[in-house]
């Protein structure tokens, strides 16, 4: 069942996901950050993998593995997190549906937590 505009009827609907943006970029950032601690044991890993070409080869393999193991790791685990976090919040608490014809914004009833 399509949603239906409750101001103007139309099916024109569209979500807007601010929470899930958000909380996305929000938990990318942490990530990042906190992804600092893997640098070390990525850089660290790195430069011994790396240490079978000498040392220009530990050089890059510690550079490399301080990239992966912390900032692209850790921003892609938060950035996850939190897109899913702020999922539930679009969902359950904010207006997250928007009429593309009027520009009215509401709620699919169906996305709220019903209490029994």
């Amino acid at each position: 069942m399509s949603l239906q505009c409750p101001k103007c009827s139309s099916f024109q609907i569209g979500d807007r996901n601010h929470a899930r943006k958000v909380a996305g970029t929000i938990g990318t950032v942490a990530g990042c950050v906190g992804g600092v601690t893997a640098v070390v044991h990525g850089a660290e890993l790195g430069a011994i993998i790396g240490m079978t070409l000498g040392p220009v080869g530990a050089a890059l393999g510690g550079t490399v593995g301080a990239l992966i193991g912390g900032f692209v790791v850790g921003g892609i685990a938060g950035g996850a997190a939190g897109a899913a976090l702020g999922e539930v919040v679009d969902h359950t608490i904010l207006d997250n549906e928007e009429c593309l014809e009027c520009g009215y914004t509401f709620s699919d009833p169906q996305d709220r937590i019903t209490q029994s």
